[in-house]
């Protein structure tokens, strides 16, 4: 016996597990019922909340959302539409109903389809249940939400005990009905207790508009009264002078300050999690129909409208709307598009029936005119694109070549007597060149990060195309740009241009104009003041930001020895006596001292000869001929001394220079015969070239940087940067650069990132500069480039080795310019003296701790706004 009845037990328990996981394993047909349309407020909230419920109980389900618009039918009307409903969800083979909101399930039950009667159904929202229709209906189960609008009322007067006059808002639907009913339930107790205050029933659709918006829109009527609405009605949508209470959570963001009800999606969560219950094979008469708990529901902007005190309803409820966001929807207009789209609809609906056996017969026919018009398109395409004067080749999604024009073929230098648009289509993208940064190949990386964000991307600054049957390469400029097609992603295309000769020439210009040092300038007649560029003011010792200084405030740093003269000089330009000059004057520096400037004149005639239209001139610190007369006739100690110095750098400079040159020119005379030596040997003499190659480039660029800084032209362009990818970027361009036995590392805070106001050029160059500094005295063990953002308001970007470290003397001359802590390092001591003027000019700080033989941690503290 007891065998038999475990044997029974041990059925029954694999029966309910098998039932369980097929339960959990079904995917269900769910359709989800609101009383009104998918532009009332929460909607969407309603629809999340029911599948977070369903997922909660572990059902996996095809939610359907279906619309009563409720507000806007008759009741007849609605049960038509409910009943269309029914056969749509028959169809689709539902397995369970969720309503929301009394209406939904009213007009559910009432409009004559068998439907709800044989699934369950679960609702949700509703406001004034009928017991006995649950009691004939064991099918349904679920939850209401019912009001207390004593409540609502003692909270009306809390907030607004000045007004004494209470309205209740209704129309002429049921719903209403059953709402002042229960106001007026509830008015029986309040009024014992609050005799002193009034209840009007006001009725829009019954009442003439004119007395309501009387009533209660306007100021000198509407600052004594409190509106009640036991339903939501698209009346107080209007911007309301009197403060609206009412008991459906939807109403909010609608013009109603005050809510009675549970927090929008919350009843349907609830719903959801019991409906998962439900289809896993539990009965809806276990459940029965239980309430919901409401609260106190407040609009933020409500709140600000009647300039309530957020603090005083916090602890009373919960704040809605928070974000200021004004958006209104306008009933009528609504309703009125509705109807313009239906009536659309049903004429299209005829012309497309009456034309629908026409179109068949000549749909053969036109199926081959869009055929001969699409391949007359691309021709057409092919053409344009051929004519443009940069390259451009489109790829597929697959990195496939699909177009490349002419003007490409001929930047690559490949031959164009037999081209064809498509003679390229179909090859993978690096078959006929490759884009070149830091020596790495980044074609596909490119076309792949479209791919990926969807948006364009730039090519990088000094990148390069290489042509692959030649080998010719040239600097390139241009953008990797995503194709659309109906919001779909369909390719990418490349355009560029080969920059070779604009890069040399911007180089040059740069050159002249920095060895130059010559700035322009320009008097305003109309504003009587002089624009300089920005930062030449500082030198004078002004600090003013918009570059315009009044011709007073220019006396006041000429030197008083040179003022009259200046003066007069001026005047008779400016009485066009001289409408070409030349003068030579001292002016105040930063420093406070006095520097020789020469200015260049020359005046734009105006109206008349004797007022210029305008004064344009260049000028010129001429400080250094200056200086060099002094030098020739100062004392001889002190030219000794300056002999000394120029020696000293010049010395420093050769020094540094030859020992590249000298590598460079003894590897270059061994490779004439590369008969006498092994590949593995030519390949480290090439290796050894290359190296000493980017050393005397990287002391040019310090001598050139040096340059800008004494000449103040070091331009930066601020903007706000991900500093994330900007140290990404960094590490990306290092890593493969490390020696043996040093590995660089990454420290960034865990996050999407940190956005700053910098120069990603600049602050790349000192991170730069910190790592090959770093790499120079570390053997082995690693390198560490990071940031941290322990100080609001501010980021500290650090560069950390294990190295030799540095002694405390040396730490102390360390940012000098030409100070070497070992002088048998590469380099002229300028690297981290220039790191410290860029931080400066971004407005931070870089210091250094260090030990020796332990290893050394750089610093650049950054504010994150520097604008």
């Amino acid at each position: 016996m007891g065998k038999h009845f475990f044997l029974l037990c041990s059925w029954a328990f694999l029966c309910l597990i098998s039932g369980t996981l097929s339960a959990a394993e079904n995917n269900y047909n769910v359709l989800f019922i609101q009383s009104y349309t998918n532009s009332a407020s929460w909607h969407d909230n309603l629809i999340t909340g029911l599948q977070n419920g369903l997922e909660k109980g572990g059902v996996k389900a095809d939610v359907v959302t279906e619309y009563l618009n409720a507000d806007f039918w008759t009741f007849a009307s609605e049960c038509v539409i409910m009943r269309r409903i029914c056969e749509r969800a028959r169809q689709r083979k539902t397995d369970l109903i969720v309503t929301s909101s009394d209406e939904a399930f009213f007009t559910l039950t009432h409009c004559g389809d068998s439907l709800p009667y044989q699934i369950p159904v679960v609702v949700s929202g509703i406001k004034y249940p009928d017991k006995k229709l649950f009691d004939r209906m064991p099918n349904v189960s679920g939850f209401t939400s019912k009001t207390d609008f004593n409540v609502l009322l003692e909270e009306a007067i809390r907030l607004f005990p000045a007004r004494k006059e209470i309205v209740c808002l209704t129309d002429s639907s049921f719903l209403s009905s059953k709402g002042v009913e229960a106001v007026e339930d509830a008015w029986v107790a309040f009024k014992e207790k609050h005799p002193g205050y009034s209840l009007k029933k006001l009725n829009v659709q019954e009442k003439s508009l004119n007395t309501i918006i009387t009533s209660i829109c306007y100021d000198y009527h509407a600052y004594k009264h409190i509106v009640i609405a036991p339903k939501w009605i698209p009346f107080l949508s209007l911007k309301l002078k009197a403060p609206v209470f009412a008991n459906q959570n939807l109403a909010m963001t609608s013009g109603v300050l005050c809510v009675y009800d549970v927090e929008p999606a919350t009843d349907t969560y609830a719903a959801g999690v019991q409906a998962a219950d439900i289809l896993k094979g539990r009965s809806p008469d276990s459940f029965g129909v239980g309430d919901l708990d409401g609260k106190l529901l407040f609009d933020y902007k409500q709140l600000d409208f009647f300039h309530v005190d957020v603090e005083s309803v916090e602890k009373r409820g919960t704040i809605l709307n928070v974000p200021l966001m004004d958006r209104y929807r306008v009933w009528f207009i609504l309703f009125y598009s509705v109807t313009v789209g239906a009536l659309a609809f049903l004429v299209a609906w005829l012309y497309r029936s009456n034309r629908r056996e026409a179109r068949k017969r000549i749909h053969a026919q036109t199926r081959l005119l869009v055929q001969h018009r699409l391949v007359e398109q691309r021709d057409e395409f092919d053409k344009i694109f051929c004519s443009i004067r940069d390259g451009l080749i489109t790829y597929d999604t697959d990195l496939r070549i699909h177009f490349v024009n002419r003007a490409l073929v001929e930047m690559l230098g490949l031959s164009s007597d037999t081209y064809m648009a498509r003679s390229y289509e179909g090859q993978i993208a690096g078959s006929i060149f490759h884009i070149y940064m830091n020596g790495e190949n980044i074609l596909q990386t490119l076309l792949k990060q479209v791919i990926r964000d969807k948006k364009p991307v730039i090519i990088p600054e000094k990148a390069f195309m290489q042509e692959n049957t030649k080998g010719a390469y040239f600097p390139v400029s241009g953008e990797v740009v995503p194709i659309f097609a109906k919001d779909k992603l369909t390719g990418m295309a490349i355009v560029c241009r080969n920059i070779s000769e604009e890069e040399m020439q911007r180089r040059f210009f740069n050159m002249a104009i920095e060895e130059s040092s010559i700035y322009p300038w320009q008097y305003n007649t109309r504003l009587k003041c002089f624009h300089f560029p920005g930062g030449l003011l500082q030198r004078f010792n002004c600090y003013d930001n918009t570059g315009y200084i009044s011709r007073e405030e220019l006396d006041l740093i000429i030197h008083p020895g040179d003022l009259p003269r200046t003066r007069k000089h001026f005047n008779d330009i400016m009485l066009g006596h001289e409408p070409n000059s030349r003068m030579s004057f001292r002016l105040q520096n930063a420093d406070g001292g006095y520097e020789w400037w020469e200015f260049r004149s020359t005046a734009y005639d105006g109206l008349t000869a004797d007022i210029p239209y305008m004064v344009l001139g260049v000028c010129q610190s001429i400080q250094r001929y200056k200086d060099t007369e002094d030098e020739l006739i100062a004392a001889r100690d002190r030219a000794l001394q300056a002999d000394k110095l120029k020696s000293a750098f010049l010395a420093n400079m050769s020094h540094e220079i030859r020992t590249p040159l000298n590598a460079i020119v003894g590897f270059s005379d061994l490779l004439k015969d590369l008969e006498a030596f092994s590949s593995e040997e030519v390949q480290q003499f090439v290796e050894t070239i290359n190296i000493n190659c980017t050393l005397l480039l990287a002391l040019i660029n310090d001598i050139l940087d040096l340059s800008r800084i004494e000449s103040g032209t070091m331009d930066f362009q601020l903007s706000s940067y991900n500093l994330t990818f900007i140290m990404q970027q960094v590490y990306d361009s290092q890593r493969l650069s490390m020696p043996q036995g040093v590995e660089l590392r990454t420290d960034f805070p865990e996050g999407t990132g940190k956005d700053i106001v910098t120069d990603s050029v600049r602050l790349k160059q000192v991170v730069n500069n910190l790592i090959n500094n770093a790499r120079k005295f570390t053997a082995k063990g690693s390198i560490t480039l990071g940031y941290s953002m322990e100080e609001p308001g501010y980021t500290t970007v650090f560069v950390e080795d294990t190295g030799a470290g540095i002694s405390d003397e040396d730490q102390k001359h360390i940012f000098e310019r030409f100070y070497k802590a070992d002088s048998f390092t590469q380099g002229a001591g300028l690297g981290l003296s220039i790191c410290q003027t860029i931080v400066e000019r971004l407005h931070g700080t870089i210091t250094v701790t260090s030990k020796l033989g332990r290893g050394t941690r750089f610093e650049v503290r950054l504010s994150d706004d520097v604008m």
